[in-house]
């Protein structure tokens, strides 16, 4: 049926629930819109914390070890979706996607002159060659210097075989160190899937 705007002002051709077949219409473009919406599964997908349980060891290009997910009785993590796994300090991700990456990192610098430490986010493309895309630093030329830093980055993982991450600290001072946990967040991070790839 057509539609006809009448001289009177009035306008025929049209039926209860909108216009006819094939023609624009609003209610029609909204429900598609979250049809589409729950068929792709909008929003964050997953997030999930992981903390270092234990202090590092001073020295330099140590990779950070020891990490657990955040689920102690004190600090219950929330996590969504699937699970990080780590391997010798080596993160990989559950699934492709673009991910936020956050990490606190709390030091302490001891007494030796040069007294710095340092965090560096490495990331592989290939599963075997890493590269540093963020780095915290902290100290200073003092003795027995506390501090935290913290570092974001958002890295797009577009294959779970060979993107992975990992944390590495540096320290210019034998009794620096990188301080951690296991049932307090000192040193921690935090990954989120923002969406696809």
């Amino acid at each position: 049926m057509s539609v006809t705007i009448n001289g009177d002002g009035t306008i025929t051709g049209l039926s209860v629930g909108g216009l006819p077949d094939g023609i624009v219409d609003t209610d029609v473009l909204a429900n598609n819109a979250v049809t589409s919406a729950k068929t792709t599964v909008a929003g964050i997908t997953m997030a999930e914390q992981w903390r270092m349980n234990s202090d590092s060891t001073a020295g330099a290009e140590t990779v950070l070890q020891g990490w657990s997910k955040v689920t102690t009785a004190n600090h219950q993590g929330g996590t969504i979706g699937n699970s990080m796994s780590v391997s010798s300090g080596v993160f990989t991700f559950p699934s492709t996607g673009i991910y936020y990456i956050t990490g606190t990192f709390v030091f302490y610098v001891g007494t030796s002159n040069d007294a710095q430490a340092r965090v560096f986010f490495k990331v592989s493309y290939d599963g075997s060659n890493y590269n540093t895309v963020a780095r915290c630093v902290h100290g200073e030329f003092g003795d027995g210097v506390y501090g935290s830093s913290s570092q974001h980055y958002v890295l797009d993982v577009n294959d779970t075989s060979n993107v992975k991450v990992y944390f590495q600290t540096e320290s210019f001072s034998s009794d620096s160190k990188l301080m951690a946990d296991s049932t307090v967040g000192e040193t921690n991070v935090t990954f989120i899937r923002l969406g696809d790839t």
